[in-house]
């Protein structure tokens, strides 16, 4: 069953090439390369990794020096990855 063109459901060509027109103005002028995207991820993945790592090391280090188990480790672990996300949102709000 062929739309008719008073159809409500079928946008009008005209302003939705319009409003693309207009999305496609507002972008970020360039290209985003592959290194870039790449360097963005580490830029975020490294201090997030890095510190929860740091974390389950210091942790276990912990747990053995005191016999609680995994507790320290949990911990630390947690508390890591925490403070790597949070370096790395203002890292990236730097880059903006």
């Amino acid at each position: 069953m062929p739309s008719s063109p008073e159809d409500p459901r079928r946008p009008d060509l005209r302003q939705a090439l319009q409003r693309d027109l207009r999305r496609h103005a507002r972008r970020e002028s360039g290209q985003r390369s592959f290194w870039r995207s790449l360097h963005l991820l580490g830029t975020v993945g490294w201090p997030i990794v890095g510190l929860a790592a740091s974390g389950a090391v210091a942790g276990h280090w912990l747990d053995v020096q005191w016999h609680t188990g995994v507790r320290w480790a949990l911990i630390c672990v947690t508390c890591g990855t925490i403070l790597g996300c949070w370096i790395a949102w203002h890292l990236i709000a730097g880059q903006r």
